[in-house]
C-alpha cells in the first residue's frame, strides 16, 4: 500500500486529505507541527510525524523514511508558502521521492498580469509567495500536481466539479478539494500539470480523466 505523507494534515483540508487516503485504500501519514497534533492524529490509529516546514531540509528530508508521496497542503504566509514549499520540494528530492501534489490558490499563475483577481492585490506579498513557490515545484523535475482551488468552503462534497486552466471567483468545497487530491494522486494524467477547481456538473473522475 502506497504510503502518503500530508503535510498540512491538521488544518480543515488537510483532515478530509487524511480521510479520503484511508478509504482509498492508501496509508496516510499526517505532517503536522506539534506534538499535541501528532498525539491527536495517534489516538484516532494515523501514523503522524512532526514535520515542520519552517525547518531546514535535512530535518525535513529526516521525516520522509518510508514514505511514498507527498501531498502539499499548507499554507500560511511567506515562511509556508514560498519558503516552506521550497524546502519541502528539495526535501523530495533529496528523499527520491518522485510524485508531489500540491493545493495552491486559484489564479495565482496570473499572478503578474494586469487584470489579476483582487485578492492578490489586498494580499500582495502573500500572492507573491505562493506563485513563486509554485514555480519552484512546476520547474522542477518532481512528477508533480498542482491544484488550485480559489475560495474555499465547509460545505459538503458534491463529487462534482469544473477543472480548467483558469476559472476565477468561484468556490468549492475542502472536501471536494481532498477528494481531487486523491483522485489527482491515484491518475498518472495529473502528472506535470497544473489546473484550476470549482464547483461544477462533472464527476471528479470524469474531469481528471479529461486531462490531455
Amino acid at each position: 500500500m502506497k504510503r502518503v505523507l500530508v503535510i498540512g494534515a491538521h488544518g480543515k483540508t488537510g483532515h478530509h486529505i487524511i480521510n479520503k487516503l484511508q478509504n482509498n485504500s492508501m496509508i496516510p501519514v499526517a505532517g503536522v507541527r506539534t506534538n499535541t497534533q501528532v498525539d491527536e492524529f495517534k489516538k484516532d490509529g494515523i501514523e503522524a510525524r512532526l514535520v515542520d516546514v519552517r525547518q531546514t531540509v535535512d530535518e525535513i528530508y529526516g521525516q520522509l523514511t518510508d514514505i511514498d508521496a507527498i501531498i502539499f497542503s499548507a499554507g500560511g504566509g511567506m515562511m509556508i508558502d514560498l519558503d516552506g514549499k521550497v524546502k519541502a520540494a528539495q526535501a523530495a528530492k533529496k528523499a527520491n521521492i518522485k510524485r508531489f501534489v500540491l493545493v495552491s490558490a486559484g489564479g495565482i499563475q496570473h499572478f503578474h498580469d494586469s487584470d489579476r483577481l483582487e485578492w492578490m492585490n489586498e494580499y500582495e506579498e502573500y500572492s507573491a509567495a505562493m506563485y513563486y513557490g509554485d514555480m519552484f515545484v512546476l520547474n522542477s523535475d518532481l512528477d508533480y500536481t498542482i491544484i488550485r482551488p480559489e475560495h474555499l468552503t465547509d460545505d459538503a462534497g458534491t463529487g462534482k466539479i469544473n477543472l480548467g486552466s483558469y476559472l476565477p471567483h468561484n468556490d468549492i468545497s475542502r472536501e471536494d478539494v481532498a477528494e481531487v487530491v486523491v483522485a489527482s494522486l491515484q491518475n498518472d494524467k495529473t502528472i506535470k500539470k497544473a489546473f484550476d477547481i470549482e464547483n461544477g456538473t462533472t464527476l471528479i473522475s470524469d474531469a481528471i480523466n479529461s486531462l490531455k
